[in-house]
């Protein structure tokens, strides 16, 4: 065992004897007011957050990784989908990147609060870095928070409800809370990753909260999303909707297994995986990072699959580079 490994036993064994109620719940219930209740209430934050660091390590044996820019995503398949490629994107680009997904199939934001709570074993969790892709299964999202110091956490609601404003609150701000209090990076970002419409004639079910049309659930989920970042003050719309709504718009894209989906909703393994992921290189690393990098040119890599050819990934990164540009509205 590694001397750090050692020294972090130790140090956890102390503040465990030192501070033993340091439950997330009952981080602020000092019950002193004015200037000392505040700085013993920053020490037991400060505290805390130690304490979930080493007892993670203990738990996973994660140990924090190297320099890059660092990126989780709490959601669903399709935040699976919205990362898939996310990495080898960044790697063609010159980017280091280390890319987390935590996933619980279908999962809305109610129910992502119920498992932080409860400190649930409820998740896979995928990490890509330099070395690859791992999968890491019966993780808690505390798991996947302190795993690394995040620079972003995207958050999106199921697909089905992205719809519908009214799903998504009080659960985000919760969440949202719940992360800045776990995040060890105090200069974090959250983002929103906005999800796509299914395809025209999708079979699933919950297609009926939007008549069934697929334009009407685009403009619903643009206008939750937007509410979203209004009411919660998070800038950073990650537009995978409209990316996808844009190759949609094009009829060499559009072709792509059904409308680009492999089953009327998640998205084909290929190309519309790629799209994607170019948007999220593009808002992330290029906008947001302000990282001096032309899409189109500088990166050379595209999924190896029968569905994309250098010809389509060049119309992919169209769609994705106008998406970012125009987040809230199709480009023809």
């Amino acid at each position: 065992m590694k001397k750090f490994t050692l020294i972090l036993l130790v140090i956890a064994l102390l503040f465990i004897h030192m501070v033993p109620d340091y439950s997330y719940a009952a981080v602020n219930n000092t019950g002193i007011t004015g200037v000392e209740g505040e700085q013993i209430n920053q020490l037991k934050v400060l505290t805390t957050k130690i304490i979930n660091i080493i007892n993670n390590m203990l738990d996973t044996g994660y140990v924090p990784s190297e320099q890059a820019i660092k990126i989780l995503s709490i959601g669903n398949s399709f935040s699976q989908d919205s990362v898939y490629y996310l990495n080898e994107i960044a790697k063609a680009a010159g980017v280091k990147v280390i890319v987390g997904n935590l996933y619980n199939s279908g999962c809305s934001l109610e129910r992502h609060l119920k498992y932080a709570k409860s400190d649930e074993k409820a998740y896979t969790y995928y990490k890509w870095n330099s070395k690859g892709m791992k999968e890491y299964k019966n993780k808690t999202m505390k798991n996947a928070i302190l795993d690394e110091d995040w620079d972003y956490i995207t958050l999106q609601q199921a697909s089905a409800e992205s719809g519908i404003y009214d799903t998504f609150q009080p659960y985000l701000n919760e969440l949202i809370d719940y992360i800045e209090e776990l995040s060890t990076n105090p200069d974090l970002k959250l983002a929103l990753n906005m999800t796509w419409a299914y395809a025209s004639k999708s079979p699933n079910n919950n297609f009926d909260y939007y008549k069934r049309n697929q334009i009407t659930m685009y403009n619903s989920i643009i206008d939750a999303y937007k509410q979203a970042s209004d009411e919660t003050g998070i800038d950073i719309i990650i537009p995978c909707g409209t990316a996808i709504q844009n190759a949609r718009n094009n009829k060499y894209l559009r072709t792509s297994a059904d409308e680009l989906t492999s089953d009327g909703y998640h998205l084909g393994y290929g190309l519309a995986r790629y799209i994607v992921g170019l948007t999220f290189f593009q808002k992330i690393i290029v906008e947001n990072e302000n990282i001096d990098i032309n899409l189109s040119k500088n990166v050379a890599f595209f999924p190896d699959t029968k569905d994309c050819t250098e010809e389509l990934a060049s119309l992919a990164k169209k769609a994705a580079i106008n998406a970012v540009k125009n987040p809230f509205e199709i480009t023809k």
